[in-house]
């Protein structure tokens, strides 16, 4: 019989028979074929990732990633700085002081809603491929943010900001997408992670400031010319703030294009399927499967057999007199006599023989699903998780609190959306100075876990210090700001911004290592399934603090005692981020971890004689 020997190393004999027969599913010589093992592709990755031709391609990609992650915050915090005022504009009978209540529903429906699609943006990620992902949640999300911007009631403001949040499964794909383009080099995804993170909290500060200067632009600029063609032409009178929500639009559309352009895909063509769209059983019609017989030398084929026909096919097999198993649209005939058809018992011997581990071509379905129960079920895993959800509640308070503080005239600074832009653009321009050296350089001296402690620390707990502007703004005119409060509240929002920043991807990065590369997407999307339910609770827990804090105690106390609270809040998360083990699980092959207790280096598998290293390189935790 002839016989070759592949790139990998592994010898393939030839039959002369008829090839084994499988139900529909790639066998392993395809999988043979396809190319050398995954330790070998990796460092052919690896190798081509840091060739100089590679460079301009990351480059590009760096930048729509960042792009995105930027209209995805813009998505989120762009309705903060008006939130009270589209309350007050929807519900007439509510003033500065009452509208907290009101503003928290607008900004926490948008979470609501995602946190009922999260893990399944993930999961389809895993199936459709991270771009996919990314390029449907954009388009949708185009649609949705103009609805908002036209909705005349409450109640459509709040059913459209919930199918927005919906549609939205941007940030659990960008992640899986940076640590997997890496290819495991750890510089490499800090220093991306960096921007791309960086972006996201850049974000959190100029998006407010942006839709702020765009709200109700009646108000703000009546003697504009330019503002009332527009007016003439979209009823900004009518809906004030549309012309946010359509740049939140346009935003959406330009990163479609960015990284439909320039990102590349990184989950394995042969593990992406094609998307199709459900069509219920009923409008199905029933076509019989073709099925084609040659003799015994020849080859054996079904054609034009859908994949959920396949699937259906497996379940309702038919027991041969032998022993063996036949799908159902194999009828034994003399012309198949000739078929050699694998038992159960040959069928298991094949299954011992095949050395599947380490090959990266191997059907998707020899790994494990992902699902919420098996992720969970991760100690370290569960940690990690659990941590970012408590900090996506913390920091989205902060968020929603800042704009109620700004606008409050009993316990706050009594400001319009325009200077509430100016606070945020001054936070930017800080941000900017320290955002990505802060997380690269904390990173390269101290590591993933010591600088999340480090972020922790200085992010929710600095904002105890934002009531000093009372006392820095209490001598100037009601509506305006002194420089000294300018600089003051910016420099410490751009210092609580830039360390959660180091928080977020610091936790990310650790959370991805947790889990195999397969189910990096799932779990990501697990990941924004919990911290939507924090950035949903955070807002409306914002907005009734405040508001109780500013009818119940003697003004200016009530804003200084949500201060307070809040950053004890911060604290107890900072004690939390010191008690967090570092993950040592390095190598996840069919359920088997391998540990180097205390020092966190791959020890190795061995298999058949074969080391395997699936996912070391990526799933490797540095060493403090």
């Amino acid at each position: 019989m002839p016989s070759y020997q592949t790139d990998s190393g592994i010898r393939v004999v030839e039959s002369d028979t008829t090839p084994l027969l499988g139900a529909g599913k790639s066998g392993y010589h395809d999988s043979i074929e396809k190319g050398p093992t995954s330790s070998t592709r990796r460092e052919e990755d690896t190798t081509s990732a840091s060739s100089p031709s590679s460079q301009p391609s990351t480059i590009k990609s760096t930048a729509a990633l960042a792009f995105a992650m930027l209209t995805q915050s813009f998505l989120l915090v762009g309705v903060f700085p008006y939130s009270g005022f589209l309350a007050m504009h929807l519900v007439p009978s509510l003033d500065e002081d009452s509208a907290g209540r009101f503003a928290g529903l607008i900004a926490s429906s948008f979470m609501v809603g995602r946190t009922f699609t999260s893990f399944l943006w993930g999961r389809a990620a895993d199936k459709y491929g991270r771009t996919f992902s990314i390029e449907a949640s954009l388009l949708l999300s185009a649609v949705f943010s103009v609805l908002f911007g036209l909705a005349p009631t409450l109640p459509l403001a709040l059913l459209s900001r919930f199918a927005l949040g919906l549609s939205n499964g941007l940030i659990g794909s960008i992640k899986t997408i940076i640590t997997e383009m890496s290819h495991g080099d750890k510089s490499k995804e800090t220093r991306t992670m960096a921007i791309v993170m960086g972006m996201w909290g850049y974000g959190f500060l100029v998006n407010p400031a942006f839709s702020g200067y765009l709200a109700d632009p009646m108000k703000q600029y009546p003697n504009s010319n330019f503002v009332l063609f527009l007016d003439s032409s979209l009823n900004l009178t009518d809906n004030p703030f549309l012309l946010p929500n359509l740049a939140g639009c346009v935003f959406c559309l330009s990163a479609y294009f960015c990284v439909r352009a320039f990102v590349e895909e990184t989950l394995p063509q042969n593990k992406i399927q094609p998307f199709k769209v459900l069509v219920p059983s009923c409008c199905r019609r029933a076509a019989p499967a073709i099925v084609r017989t040659v003799s015994s030398f020849g080859l054996f084929k079904h054609l034009h057999l859908t994949q959920p026909e396949m699937e259906a096919n497996e379940g309702e097999e038919k027991r041969c007199s032998d022993g063996s198993t036949l799908p159902r649209w194999v009828s034994p005939s003399p012309s198949t006599t000739a078929l050699t058809i694998l038992s159960a018992r040959s069928s298991a011997a094949m299954a011992k023989q095949t050395p599947t581990a380490g090959v990266e071509g191997c059907p998707e379905e020899e790994k494990e699903a992902a699902t919420i129960k098996s992720l969970w079920a991760r100690p370290s895993t569960r940690k990690h998780l659990s941590l970012y959800w408590v900090y996506s509640f913390l920091i989205i308070t902060v968020d929603e609190t800042f704009p109620l503080y700004c606008i409050s005239k009993r316990s706050g600074l009594g400001v319009e959306e325009k200077v509430i832009g100016n606070l945020l653009s001054g936070a930017g321009s800080f941000y900017i100075l320290i955002g990505y050296f802060l997380l690269t350089g904390l990173v390269d001296r101290f590591g993933f876990y010591k600088s999340m402690v480090i972020g922790s620390l200085f992010s929710i707990p600095t904002v105890s210090l934002i009531p000093l502007s009372l006392l820095t703004n209490r001598d100037v005119a009601e509506g305006s700001l002194a420089w000294s409060t300018l600089v003051l509240v910016s420099l410490i929002y751009a210092i609580t911004r830039a360390c959660s920043s180091v928080c977020f991807s610091t936790l990310t990065m650790t959370t991805n290592r947790t889990v195999p590369a397969h189910q990096r997407a799932a779990m990501n999307g697990l990941s924004m399934l919990g911290g939507s339910l924090g950035k949903a609770a955070g807002p409306a827990f914002a907005g009734l603090l405040f508001s109780e804090s500013v009818e119940r105690i003697v003004p200016p106390m009530g804003s200084v005692v949500v201060w307070i609270i809040i950053a004890f809040m911060g604290l107890g998360f900072f004690v939390q981020t010191l008690l967090l083990p570092e993950h040592e699980n390095v190598v996840h092959d069919e359920g088997t971890d391998v540990r180097e207790a205390g020092t966190g280096t791959t020890v190795g598998m061995i298999a058949e004689g074969n080391a395997s290293t699936t996912d070391g390189s990526e799933d490797k935790p540095p060493s403090f």
